[in-house]
């Protein structure tokens, strides 16, 4: 698959099974951003109190904010995190594409590996690994600031405050002017640059596996297949890395007092125990499976259809030019 080809049908793919589940990303964010024992000397204005108040769990959650703000109140913050994700996944699989097709030429080269058919065609589970991580974290430097404010969004509570520019005025302000702040939880997001990883080496291992396929082209096998190997690939991405997940989203989350991932991993085990380190692990996974799912479900059928406008382009303007070709003699 071209570089820009699966860049581009990436970030749509991914971008259309966002906006898809997004209700159910909004509160599965806003259940892991709550904190056990909030800090009793808090003003008591209307976001505080708002804030204090505990979900029972996702269902809850969505039922309360549609009662309170309507429809598009599922849909807050909706905007940048589509943006934010177009941009993520177009930089991860542009750069992921051309690492990855670089990295087996190189390897392809190397005369030592020439002998070994089997082994040099496709890279090993640690090498797709390494190449998923360098990939995610170039495009963790490009997408933090948007993360932070979709983030940000999220977890405010009343609409005026959710507005982009009140979002960016009230992180600006609150760090007097240090910028450094729009990229709060990069390190942790750095960190998480294995989930992704995780999730497109499982897939490429499940689909050679199950189906004998050693291309990196999802356009070869069919939506169902790629959804059900979507499904299984972030199940075990998300079950290894949720912790790092809670504690992203609680340091990014408004009135956050957290400065790194590892207080807010240990203030969660210290007041609400080991589980909690695995808190809102359901909607995570219902969201990322079906995200993920719908994410390669989607990228395959654009990935056959862009191939076959290519392929009518090409082939309109061969005959065209071929016909201008016996006009002209």
């Amino acid at each position: 698959m071209l570089t820009l080809e699966a860049a581009l049908t990436g970030a749509v793919a991914s971008a259309m099974a966002n906006i898809a589940v997004y209700p159910l990303d909004l509160s599965k964010t806003i259940i892991q951003s709550q904190v056990a024992h909030p800090d009793a000397s808090e003003p008591d204005n209307v976001d505080n109190k708002l804030a204090k108040k505990r979900y029972k769990n996702v269902l809850d959650c969505m039922i309360t904010i549609f009662r309170e703000k309507g429809f598009f109140g599922l849909y807050q913050g909706a905007t940048v995190i589509t943006v934010a994700t177009f941009v993520q996944n177009f930089c991860y699989f542009f750069w992921y594409t051309l690492i990855r097709k670089s990295y087996m030429k190189n390897k392809l080269l190397r005369p030592q590996l020439l002998k070994m058919h089997a082994s040099s065609g496709t890279p090993s589970t640690i090498e797709e690994l390494a190449l998923g991580v360098v990939a995610a974290s170039i495009s963790q430097i490009f997408t933090g600031p948007m993360a932070v404010v979709a983030t940000r969004q999220q977890t405010v509570h009343s609409v005026e405050s959710a507005k982009f520019s009140n979002v960016v005025k009230d992180i600006y302000n609150e760090n007097n002017g240090d910028l450094t702040a729009f990229w709060k939880g990069l390190r942790t997001g750095l960190a998480l640059t294995i989930n992704p990883s995780i999730t497109y080496a499982s897939f490429q291992r499940l689909k050679e596996v199950f189906f004998h396929d050693h291309s990196n082209d999802v356009g070869n096998l069919s939506a169902v297949q790629n959804f059900v190997l979507g499904v299984l690939s972030k199940m075990i991405s998300t079950l290894i890395t949720q912790p790092l997940i809670v504690a992203k989203t609680m340091l990014q989350s408004a009135g956050s007092r957290f400065t790194s991932f590892q207080e807010a991993l240990l203030y969660l085990y210290k007041n609400e125990g080991l589980k909690s380190l695995w808190k809102g692990i359901l909607p995570q996974l219902a969201k990322g499976v079906i995200v993920q799912g719908l994410l390669f479900t989607f990228r395959g059928e654009l990935t056959k259809s862009l191939k076959k406008l290519i392929f009518l382009y090409s082939s309109f303007f061969l005959e065209r030019n071929g016909r201008h070709r016996l006009v002209s003699t």
